[in-house]
C-alpha cells in the first residue's frame, strides 16, 4: 500500500511532503502538511515487530507524564487505532519533536547537564516498568549483548584497529562481566546519541525509540556520554556535566560507575563494528558511517585515559568521594622488606602501575604513560592477540618439553619457517639469559675453543655467562670486571663517528674488529652483538659492519 494512500484513508492527512530519513532497517518519513509536521514509519510485519511496537506504544504513554520534558505521542488513526497493519507492513504515525538538534548545537555546561536530567528523568520513570516482550529483546546495540558484534571484526580492515577493539573487547570480559549481578536493570531508550537529542523552544526532548531495551540501567548514560564526547578535546569534562544531570533525577550507583569507562569503550567498539560491516552492505550510504570518524577518534583518545582517571572523575561528578585503592607508600614498604635492593627502582619518586595498554602504561593516581622504556613487552602491554592465546594454552596445558605436545611441535614448527633451512633445531628456553647462555654453551662446545668477542656497551643477559658477556655489565662500576676469556671491540656506531653510514663506517668498525680476531683466532668460540645497542644508546650497527665481521669469524 501507497504511503500517502495510508495517511489518506486512515489519518486523513492529504497533498503531505514526505521527506526519507534513512535508517538501519524501519522506513521512516517525515511529513510535513500545511502548519504541522509528523513522523511517519513503516515496520516489515512480524509477530516480534508487532509486540515491540506495542511496547513502545505503552512506554511513550508511560513518559508523557513527565512534563518538563518532550518525548513523540502516539497519533491515532481515525478510527482511533494506535497503527494500521495492511499486507506485510505495519504503519504508524508519530508526533515531530520540532527544534535544533544536539548534534548541530554548541553543548554548553548547561545544556549537557539539561541532558543528563532529561535522561535521569526518563529512567527514574521507567526503572519499575515490565515488560517481557522488551525484556526478551537481544539487540547486537546492547551493551549487555556485545558478545554479538564480534562477528564484524574481521571488517575492520587496519589490523591495529582491529586489535585496539579486540583490546576492550576483552576488557568488557575482565571488568564488566564480573560485575553485572551487582548492576540495576530497566527499559531505557538505549540510543541517546546527539541526532535523536532535539533543542526546543521550552525543554528538550528525545525521539527514535526503535531501540528500547530492558538492560543494565547504567547503559543509558554510557550510551549517551559516548556521543557527548566524540569530537571533544576534553572529553571527560564533558561527561563530566551529563552525569551530574543524571545523578542528580536518578541517583547512580558506585559500581555503576566503576564501569562505566568499559561501556563507554564496549559502545564504540559496537560503533566501529557496524558501520564496518554496514558499510559491506550499504557501500555508498553516509547514515551508516555517521558517527565512524568520530567512534576511532574517541577510541584512539580513550585507550590514552587511565581507566582510574575515569572513574576519578565519574565518582566526583556523581558527588562521590575516590580513593586510590592501592596505597603506593605500603607498596614501597613491602618492596622493601621482601626484595633485594639490588632491583633497583626507576626514578626518585618511583611510579606505583597499575595497568597498561599497548605503549600505555597506567598507574595508581590515574596518569597515563607512554612507555618507550619497558624490555619485554615485544607486541605492546596486553596485545589481545597474545592474551587470548596465552589463556587459551595455560588452559588448555602448561607443561614442560619432557611429554609429547602437539603445539609444542607446531610452535617449534613455525619458528623454523623464519630461518634459514641449515637451522633445524629449537631449544626451548625461559628467557633471553638463558637463551645467551645456552648459544654460548653450543659454540664453545663446538668449538672446543673459549673466548668470545663482544661489543663494548653490549647487553645479553643476567645469568653468570650473561654478565661475563656484557661489556654493560662487567664493565660498570659496580661490575666484576672483564673475564680473561673475553675481548670486546668498539661499538660501530656511525653516528658522531665522522664517517658515513654507507658501508664505509662498518668497514671501519670491523678493520678494528679484524685486528683482534685475527690475534686471537685459535681461541674465539663466538661473537655476540645486538642488531640493535640497547644499553648502548639505541645504537643500530653501521651498515655492512655484521656481514663482514661474520665472514671472519
Amino acid at each position: 500500500m501507497e504511503i500517502k494512500e495510508v495517511l489518506s484513508k486512515y489519518y486523513g492527512i492529504d497533498e503531505a511532503d514526505l521527506i526519507y530519513l534513512e535508517g538501519f532497517e524501519d522506513k521512516t518519513y517525515k511529513v510535513e502538511v500545511a502548519e504541522s509536521k509528523f513522523i511517519f514509519k513503516e515496520y516489515r510485519y512480524s509477530k516480534e515487530a508487532h509486540a515491540a511496537i506495542e511496547s513502545e506504544s505503552g512506554i511513550l504513554e508511560k513518559l508523557s507524564g513527565i512534563s518538563n520534558f518532550n518525548f513523540p505521542e502516539v497519533i491515532p488513526t481515525s478510527a482511533n487505532e494506535p497503527y494500521v497493519v495492511k499486507g506485510n507492513s505495519i504503519f504508524r504515525l508519530l508526533s515531530f519533536l520540532d527544534g535544533e538538534l544536539l548534534g548541530d548545537a554548541d553543548h554548553s555546561d548547561q545544556l549537557l547537564r539539561n541532558l543528563g536530567s532529561l535522561l535521569g528523568s526518563m529512567d527514574r520513570c521507567l526503572s519499575e516498568s515490565f515488560d517481557p516482550v522488551l525484556m526478551s529483546r537481544d539487540l547486537e546495540w546492547d551493551l549487555q549483548y556485545l558478545k554479538k558484534n564480534l562477528p564484524y571484526l574481521k571488517y575492520i580492515e587496519d589490523p591495529s584497529d582491529r586489535s585496539l577493539v579486540s583490546y576492550f573487547f576483552q576488557q568488557y570480559n575482565e571488568h564488566v562481566l564480573p560485575t553485572t549481578h551487582q548492576l540495576r536493570k530497566s527499559v531505557i531508550h538505549n540510543d541517546a546519541n546527539d541526532w535523536n537529542i532535539v533543542i526546543g523552544n521550552k525543554a528538550l526532548g528525545i525521539f527514535d525509540f526503535g531501540d528500547l531495551v530492558y538492560s543494565w540501567t547504567i547503559n543509558e548514560l554510557a550510551v549517551a556520554i559516548t556521543y557527548i564526547m566524540m569530537d571533544k578535546e576534553l572529553p571527560l569534562v564533558s561527561a563530566t556535566e551529563v552525569i551530574k544531570g543524571y545523578h542528580a533525577e536518578f541517583p547512580l550507583q558506585q559500581a555503576e560507575l566503576d564501569i562505566l569507562y568499559y561501556l563507554v569503550a564496549a559502545r564504540l567498539c559496537i560503533s566501529v563494528c557496524q558501520s564496518a560491516y554496514g558499510k559491506t552492505i550499504k557501500p555508498d550510504s553516509e547514515y551508516v558511517t555517521i558517527s565512524e570518524k568520530a567512534a576511532w577518534g574517541l577510541l584512539k583518545k580513550w585507550i590514552r585515559i587511565n581507566p582510574l582517571r575515569a572513574q576519578k572523575t565519574f565518582w566526583n561528578a556523581a558527588g562521590y568521594s575516590w580513593k586510590p585503592k592501592i596505597d603506593r607508600r605500603k607498596l614501597f614498604e613491602q618492596r622493601n622488606a621482601h626484595l633485594s635492593s639490588v632491583l633497583s627502582l626507576s626514578y626518585k619518586e618511583p611510579i606505583a602501575m597499575q595497568g597498561a595498554a599497548f605503549q600505555y602504561m597506567y598507574d595508581t593516581s590515574g596518569n597515563t604513560f607512554l612507555d618507550a622504556y619497558n624490555n619485554i613487552m615485544l607486541a605492546g602491554h596486553c596485545h589481545p592477540y597474545v592474551v587470548e592465546k596465552g589463556q587459551k594454552a595455560m588452559a588448555q596445558l602448561n607443561t614442560n618439553t619432557r611429554y609429547l605436545y602437539g603445539n609444542l611441535n607446531l610452535y617449534a614448527q613455525k619458528l623454523l619457517e623464519k630461518f634459514p633451512s641449515n637451522l633445524n633445531k629449537i631449544f626451548f628456553v625461559n628467557s633471553g639469559s638463558e637463551a645467551s647462555d645456552l648459544a654460548i654453551r653450543i659454540a664453545k662446545a663446538h668449538t672446543e675453543k673459549d673466548h668470545v668477542l663482544v661489543l663494548e656497551n653490549g647487553y645479553h643477559g643476567s645469568t653468570q655467562t650473561g654478565i661475563m658477556i656484557s661489556h654493560y655489565k662487567y664493565a660498570s662500576s659496580k661490575g666484576p670486571g672483564k673475564d680473561p676469556s673475553i675481548l670486546h671491540t668498539p661499538m660501530p656506531k656511525a653516528f658522531g663517528s665522522g664517517l658515513a653510514d654507507d658501508g664505509s663506517c662498518g668497514h671501519h668498525f670491523a678493520s678494528k674488529a679484524r685486528e683482534i680476531i685475527e690475534s686471537s683466532q685459535e681461541k674465539i668460540a663466538a661473537f655476540i652483538a645486538e642488531p640493535v645497542m640497547g644499553c648502548g644508546g639505541q645504537v643500530p650497527l653501521a651498515k655492512s659492519y655484521l656481514k663482514e665481521v661474520y665472514q671472519l669469524i
